[in-house]
């Protein structure tokens, strides 16, 4: 809502400005479309373009727009014959209130959607998984202090306790720092953790991630299991079948994240999130009788336009027995379900996903940036300092610690006699049955 808000003023700004707002160019059915959001004062809409090639050659089309009732003014042109990588330069012009006005000269790359290919077989199994051992040829491990952009609270481990094969199933297991033998609570306050000398690699280093000292903060009092696989898919099925964990701050995934950052970094290249939870039991229906599912996308990590692509589903308690979640990947929308029940389900315009922000195209093709090769990731994390647990909810108790303080982790493990009755053997684990990647 606030982004709406936002593009609104800017675009009434920029029109007062003596400047347009922004033109997107996009491919749709066979024709170029050009497109520019109204703002107050504005008539008489030209759009002016030409292939870049022609540019020395040819003069600029330059053709009038409608405006529509939506508030955006259109030009739609099926004359132009284009290759991929074919660019178009254009411009736009106007009336305004102080004049006539112009926009920059700007170029659009044509980027067909990807089509499969001739030796992808529909509907094969691209890898599956039914976890009767823990096969590391197939899957790579975390190992790191890392905590993502949230800050969490855990340390991902190889160790036998965190990640194994059970009974035919992969469990992911968060267990405290001090029942392992070596350490104990003056360990986390005073001692030094280095990954690669205690398990010969560190595979994430930001922030921390791989050396850490006691006296500049506890040391992770969780550890806990994260794996990455080894195969992609690039549209298609994904589907899992597990069990979430019960334990309060316990935060479980199921997600995937592209195997190369084609269009940039975190959001630029995209994030699938199949599944996330909440371990409380309070509030229920944001613990776990409650499941999400969120794309992230956007040009950077403060223009994500993650809740536009995002979904929620309510129920029983889903930690308690098996499910199915599934993400269905197509080359013009992504659906999530959980035992063939929505949570989330994405349309994705002709023009891309700048079309559902607004944001600026910097992907030029219609699933950009869900047209690359994505891995699974499968992991059960503790806490946070960005909010995924509100200070202002009701827990059941007072949260043990506020996502603004400078010592959020030592006030978490400090105040564990709050929630650590609620965490209780093996209903802490994710439980995985089998994962499945599969072509359309």
């Amino acid at each position: 809502m606030l982004s709406s808000v936002l593009g609104v003023l800017v675009l009434g700004t920029v029109c007062l400005s003596k400047s347009l707002p922004r033109v997107d160019v996009f491919h749709q059915d066979g024709a170029v479309h050009f497109r520019m959001q109204h703002a107050p004062g504005l008539k008489n809409v030209h759009f002016n373009y030409q292939k870049t090639h022609d540019a020395k050659h040819t003069l600029p089309i330059v053709a009038k727009a409608n405006k529509d009732a939506d508030g955006f003014w259109r030009l739609k042109d099926d004359s132009l014959s284009l290759q991929s990588g074919d660019s178009i330069q254009f411009s736009a012009t106007a009336l305004g209130r102080h004049g006539k006005v112009h926009s920059p000269v700007n170029h659009w790359v044509y980027a067909p959607t990807p089509t499969l290919g001739p030796r992808r077989t529909r509907g094969a199994v691209v890898f599956r998984d039914d976890f009767n051992s823990y096969d590391t040829s197939h899957w790579d491990t975390e190992v790191s202090m890392y905590g993502g952009m949230n800050w969490e609270f855990q340390v991902y481990t190889p160790e036998k306790y965190n990640v194994y094969s059970q009974n035919g199933k992969l469990m992911l297991k968060p267990t405290f720092t001090v029942d392992d033998p070596r350490w104990d609570e003056n360990f986390l306050h005073h001692g030094e953790m280095h990954m690669t000398s205690l398990y010969g690699v560190c595979t994430q280093s930001a922030q921390y991630g791989c050396d850490r000292e006691g006296k500049n903060g506890i040391l992770p009092p969780v550890m806990s299991g994260k794996i990455k696989s080894k195969p992609t898919i690039t549209f298609g099925y994904v589907e899992v079948r597990a069990r979430i964990p019960k334990g309060d701050f316990i935060w479980p995934a199921i997600w995937m994240l592209p195997r190369g950052s084609d269009y940039g970094q975190w959001p630029r290249s995209g994030e699938i999130d199949i599944m996330e939870s909440r371990g409380n039991t309070q509030p229920w229906d944001q613990g776990v009788g409650a499941v999400s599912s969120t794309l992230h996308w956007g040009t950077s990590a403060g223009d994500n336009h993650f809740m536009q692509t995002t979904g929620a589903h309510r129920g029983g308690d889903f930690s308690s027995d098996f499910h199915t979640w599934r993400l269905e990947w197509t080359q013009d929308h992504l659906r999530t379900t959980i035992d063939n029940q929505e949570i989330m389900r994405v349309n994705v315009p002709g023009g891309g996903f700048s079309q559902l922000g607004p944001t600026q195209n910097i992907w030029h093709s219609r699933m950009g940036p869900f047209d690359k090769p994505f891995y699974l990731m499968l992991n059960v994390a503790v806490g946070g300092m960005t909010g995924f647990f509100p200070d202002n909810w009701n827990y059941g108790y007072e949260k043990p610690w506020k996502n603004d303080s400078p010592h959020g982790v030592d006030d978490f493990w400090a105040n564990r006699g709050r929630w650590q009755g609620s965490w209780q053997g093996d209903k802490t684990c994710m439980e995985v049955d089998y994962i499945e990647m599969r072509n359309l």
